[in-house]
């Protein structure tokens, strides 16, 4: 099912040109939802999965958990952040992306462009991250696999592959979709993860429950 897209913001500028960006990009053939200027303008109007675009810049709030509660209110949505452009992002771009924000456009001359690539990478069920911060995130999870193995416990290649979902934060359900895979499949998937991890449950499953720093060379 196609999903529609939604930009959340209280800047009307931003908005504005949001909007036009979405009107002439006639290919995309995606339904635009009216702008919500708070967050509970946008759980309140609608259940239904969605493509966020969070302006980081009007939003008083962090993205990461805005989009956690987002998720929660509307299952299968995607999200896209607009950061205002600066040099030292990439720890900001890790710590967002493990919340399960799919994209991130900086604000800079050229970004009304860049968003329209963005917009068409994320509804194809892609990604718009640096590669800087995917690896770092890789990296995560590569820590996390060698701890538990020191315990002697292995996980498949299907378990390694559900963990790196479950560090950002996806649902069962977005897991089965994204997979293709049942959620029954899913759920025992996640009890064998937790169980070789020792972790009681999923929430310990955060890059920052799990003590994961950022080096300077990773930000």
């Amino acid at each position: 099912m196609a999903i529609a897209i939604q930009i959340v913001s209280s800047h009307p500028l931003l908005i504005r040109a949001v909007s036009g960006i979405m009107s002439h990009a006639k290919d995309l053939r995606v339904r635009v939802l009216p702008p919500a200027f708070s967050e509970a303008e946008a759980i309140n109007q609608s259940d239904s999965p969605r493509l966020f675009v969070l302006d980081a810049c009007s939003l008083n709030t962090d993205l990461g958990p805005l989009a956690g509660r987002c998720r929660a209110s509307a299952p299968g949505s995607k999200f896209l952040a607009l950061l205002p452009p600066r040099d030292d992002r990439h720890a900001e771009k890790i710590r967002l992306f493990s919340w399960g924000i799919d994209g991130f456009v900086e604000l800079h001359k050229s970004w009304q462009k860049e968003m329209s690539q963005a917009i068409r990478s994320i509804l194809k069920g892609q990604l718009w991250v640096p590669p800087e911060v995917l690896l770092a995130f890789v990296k995560q999870a590569k820590a996390l696999l060698e701890a538990q193995l020191l315990h002697g416990h292995f996980l498949t290649a299907r378990e390694a592959e559900i963990l790196q979902l479950l560090m950002r934060r996806l649902t069962n359900k977005e897991i089965s979709s994204g997979l293709g895979i049942s959620e029954r499949t899913v759920k025992f998937h996640v009890s064998n993860i937790l169980g070789k991890l020792q972790l009681e449950d999923r929430r310990g499953l955060s890059p920052g429950n799990l003590g994961f720093k950022i080096s300077a060379s990773e930000a």
